[in-house]
């Protein structure tokens, strides 16, 4: 699934001081003592629960047996895909067999009660790797890659190196939370299914589970959807489009000419669900609404607040011209058809529903809207927000499905909490995050933590006035982003609500696949840490050594990234 490995000798151009000119050698020295000596360090990220080291190493031989009895087919066959890697960037062959005395055993532990959780311990003599769950041995599996030399991690054969040895550890681990995810908005610049895939390969490289992609928004409709075929060939296109010029000034760009048609085809979501499936990672489909839905009111005015007037789809980045009337119960049919179709091509049980930035005034000015309210005994207009939500929420809870929803679901002033509550919606908290996770569980709701700023990695991430333009003022470093202590003060008896976090990537400046990665590694591996290693491990000047180190990860698959705490490898 990797591109071939270039190999990278010279100085990396840089873009008007943005992308530092750096010499990067992958091994200067021999291959196998290079490797030895950095292994010592047992580069992992994120760090485990508990690692325990001791010297030496175990190299591997060329061929060797893996011990694979009494385990499911699922087990079998996230031995066969680290075989077939191991054996593809190597040329060690490995088999699997029942002999209690192969070099790998792997072994079902009931005993192990996170099913992400594992242990592996490697020793002079052999590797022993052990969970009670297929989630479990990936992990265990991640990790066996990522202490070998960094060419098996990205898949690809180098022929400089010579030697594959495995520092000898005793690791015992398992996630702090068990949602770690990133969000990538494709309905302001689409990014094709190469390079989601792209993005997906670097998430599970770092133990993320949870993608969430925003599908739709007033900038563009990017899911097909075969009942309302206008929202792709209306809703999937606009006149002009604004992006940051990532290969040249850096400055912000008109391109004067129609942008689209882009979205995703329903056999290319499936191609991507079944993709991220192998890497343990859940696709989450967002489809934002009843605010940010002005993509679907261009193609179907006629469900919207206004459907004597044709809104065209936003070119910039403002947002929403006009909202669905919700006092319609066509346009509840109309959501809720989408929601079906979606629901058929996703099946990780949720569905985000946004629920952000609604601009209430619409329906104050509609009198349909406003005779519904007074029908509905609302007190506050933002009401017709929650009750459009719990629709929402009872229609795709007939296919066992829950919803995900933006905090304003519960912040904005004026909602029905009683009817929110009753939704058992997830709270994604992104602005207030605190406190909005605060409302959230005293509802009897679960939140993910998204903090803006802070981890709203599409914020410029330096204030060096070379920086490609873009929002915030540069103060969202990567250290900033790895400080962030995601409920580390919260009591204990409230803990559970907090299932994990999520980085965002907003993508209003961002055309270019290089400007994306530039932009969100390595702050994307900061918020991974967060997300799995113990709050007590966490030290950032040894994460940036770590990242130093990943560097040659980096290259092997040619991502771009941001340089400013990293120094050309030597």
């Amino acid at each position: 699934m990797w591109n071939s490995v270039r190999r990278i000798t010279g100085s990396l151009m840089s873009m008007k001081g943005v992308v530092k000119s750096i010499r990067f050698c992958l091994f200067g020295m021999a291959a196998c003592s290079a490797f030895e000596a950095e292994a010592q360090n047992v580069n992992l990220t994120p760090q485990p629960k508990d690692i325990q080291v001791q010297e030496g190493m175990l190299t591997l031989p060329s061929s060797f047996e893996a011990n694979v009895n009494q385990l499911g087919d699922s087990v079998i066959q996230e031995v066969d895909q680290f075989i077939e890697v191991l054996g593809a960037s190597s040329g060690i062959s490995v088999k699997t067999t029942g002999d209690a005395k192969a070099l790998l055993q792997v072994r079902l532990n009931p005993e192990i009660k996170n099913s992400e959780g594992y242990v592996l311990r490697v020793t002079d003599s052999g590797i022993l790797v052990e969970a009670s769950c297929t989630d479990g041995f990936f992990y265990a599996f991640q990790t066996l890659k990522k202490m070998l030399p960094a060419n098996v991690m990205a898949g690809v054969k180098d022929p400089k190196v010579t030697s594959y040895a495995l520092p000898l550890v005793q690791i015992t681990d398992e996630p702090r939370f068990g949602y770690r995810g990133f969000m990538l908005d494709v309905a302001r610049h689409f990014f094709d299914v190469d390079e989601v895939k792209r993005v997906l390969d670097m998430m599970a490289c770092y133990k993320m589970n949870k993608l969430h992609l925003h599908l739709s928004d007033d900038q563009g409709f990017r899911v097909e959807i075969t009942k309302y075929p206008r929202l792709n060939t209306i809703g999937s296109i606009r006149d002009d489009s604004y992006s940051t010029d990532f290969g040249g000034s850096g400055k912000r760009i008109h391109t004067y000419k129609p942008y689209g048609p882009y979205y995703y085809t329903k056999e290319q979501i499936r191609e991507l669900v079944a993709y991220a499936e192998k890497l343990h990672i859940d696709i989450i489909p967002e489809i934002d609404m009843p605010g940010h839905f002005g993509a679907a009111m261009a193609a179907y005015p006629e469900f919207s607040c206004e459907p004597d007037v044709r809104h065209p789809v936003i070119s910039d980045e403002s947002h929403t011209p006009t909202i669905p009337n919700v006092a319609n119960p066509k346009t509840l049919q109309f959501a809720k058809d989408i929601l079906s179709e979606i629901m058929d091509l996703f099946p990780y049980p949720y569905i985000h529903i946004g629920g952000d930035e609604c601009d209430a005034s619409h329906w104050e000015r509609n009198e349909e809207c406003m005779a519904f309210m007074k029908k509905m005994n609302f007190s506050h207009v933002r009401a017709l927000q929650s009750y459009f939500t719990k629709e929402m929420a009872d229609f795709v809870a007939t296919r066992g499905y829950k919803l995900m929803a933006w905090n304003e679901t519960i912040t904005a002033t004026g909602s029905d909490l009683n009817l929110i509550k009753s939704t058992g919606a997830d709270i994604v908290c992104w602005t207030g995050a605190e406190a909005a996770a605060q409302k959230a569980y005293s509802l009897g709701l679960s939140n993910i933590l998204a903090p803006q700023p802070t981890y709203y990695i599409n914020r410029k991430q330096s204030a060096d006035p070379t920086e490609p333009t873009g929002p915030g003022n540069g103060n969202e470093t990567l250290e900033a982003v790895y400080n962030y202590a995601p409920a580390n003060n919260v009591a204990a008896d409230k803990l559970h609500y907090y299932k994990g976090v999520q980085a965002c990537m907003w993508t209003e400046y961002i055309s270019a696949d290089k400007h994306l990665e530039y932009m969100a590694f390595p702050r994307l591996m900061a918020v991974a840490e967060s997300g799995w290693s113990p709050a007590s491990k966490k030290n950032f000047e040894n994460f940036r050594q770590r990242m130093q180190q990943d560097t040659v990860l980096f290259h092997y698959r040619d991502y771009e990234y941001g340089r400013h705490y990293l120094k050309a490898s030597q």
